[in-house]
């Protein structure tokens, strides 16, 4: 059984209370807080700890424990033998299926229901790992995949394709008012970033731009009764929703069920409840008509005329790879997602995945890197019982 193994400190709670937002996970108080030891140089591990430290990671990442080969070279080489055995299960026929299981963990999404295929964004991962190809197809891939990797007609509907984003798995599992968790989880999850931390990252917009009750940053600028009684953020809106608009605004034109609309028109529907639009859609966050029914948008300061301009920034950004790495540290060491990692730690193991890859990594140069990196070994041995598997 993996262990819950926490490194050091968790993430200081971002804003609460947003619309449609999933609930802020706990981390249990009584598990082990391990700092990542920063160092670069390798370090000499015995064949035991080398052992302990594979067979942890093993499960997740090729489904098997360590085969007798593997053990042979661990026994021979101790430490030295990582970089090689994860080399070496980058080519395990297996190993895609660590793609997948990560992409469907992050995004919750899985298996058939009600005739949309939530297996598309573990396909594209799974696929991306088969070809080698490089991570960002994630977001920028303009081609779904079916089970066995052969081509498939994507499913939004949309006049574009942005990897997982626009897979109805992805949009449907995200649905919610104002598109707020839809906008979320694409910060997250590629980015791992919250609002507002991620002020420096996402200038937030004019809040004249704004409907009233977004505007808002006090008690006595809340005109809109639902925010002034406690409503999503309530008073102090514009902290968070000056960012979360130009996120939602990306998403505008997909409905409820994952399928693109033209004639949305971003406009709350009167009758309906406070983020909705009509026809399935979700009301957008604009005060302007002709603003409210348009994709353009702003990521990260550069403008976008829609979801597959703006994840492709996301993509080409510096936030991207880093946040790949500590993604799939939670993943294989099962980490939960409110365990702040050394944000030098996941820069420097991206770095030298980029290295590697001339500045496009796949999965495959991400885990050699990350699994190899001296102070992800010694953390995890650090958590682990000093017993032979």
């Amino acid at each position: 059984m993996r262990g819950h193994w926490l490194w050091l400190g968790l993430l200081v709670a971002g804003c609460t209370g947003n619309i449609g937002d999933p609930p802020t996970a706990e981390v249990a108080t009584d598990a082990p807080a391990v700092e990542p030891t920063g160092e670069t140089e390798p370090t000499v591990l015995s064949p035991a700890d080398a052992s302990i430290y594979l067979s942890a990671i093993a499960p997740p990442l090729v489904g098997r424990v360590l085969d007798a080969e593997e053990r042979a070279l661990v026994e021979e080489e101790g430490g030295d033998a990582i970089p090689l055995v994860l080399a070496g299960w980058t080519t395990d026929e297996r190993f895609p299926e660590a793609g997948r299981a990560l992409i469907e963990k992050k995004l919750s999404v899985s298996g058939m229901r009600d005739g949309i295929d939530f297996r598309l964004p573990g396909n594209l991962a799974a696929h991306l790992v088969r070809s080698d190809g490089a991570w960002t197809g994630l977001l920028t891939s303009e081609l779904c995949y079916g089970e066995d990797g052969e081509e498939t007609p994507c499913d939004s509907g949309a006049p574009y394709n942005a990897g997982v984003l626009t897979t109805r798995g992805y949009l449907v599992s995200r649905a919610s008012r104002f598109n707020l968790t839809r906008a979320s989880t694409l910060l997250k999850a590629f980015a791992c970033q919250n609002y507002p931390q991620a002020a420096t990252l996402q200038p937030p917009i004019d809040k004249s731009r704004l409907i009233p009750m977004f505007q808002a940053n006090t008690q006595d600028e809340q005109t809109v009764p639902e925010a002034a009684n406690g409503f999503g953020n309530g008073a102090g809106c514009y902290t968070c929703h000056g960012q979360f608009s130009l996120h939602a605004q990306l998403f505008v034109r997909f409905d409820e069920e994952g399928i693109w609309q033209m004639d949305a028109t971003g406009e709350q529907d009167p009758e309906g409840e406070l983020g909705a639009s009509f026809d399935g859609l979700m009301a957008s966050h604009l005060s302007s008509p002709e603003e409210m029914a348009l994709e353009h948008s702003q990521v990260f300061g550069i403008e976008v005329d829609n979801l597959a301009e703006a994840a492709q920034v996301i993509a080409d950004s510096d936030v991207f790879y880093p946040c790949q790495v500590r993604n799939l540290l939670e993943y294989t060491l099962n980490l939960d997602a409110s365990v702040d990692v050394d944000s030098e730690l996941l820069e420097r193991i991206a770095l030298a995945a980029r290295q590697v890859a001339d500045s496009d990594p796949s999965f495959a140069d991400l885990v050699v890197a990350t699994f190899s990196d001296p102070g992800v070994i010694q953390s995890t041995l650090d958590s682990k019982p000093n017993e032979q598997p």
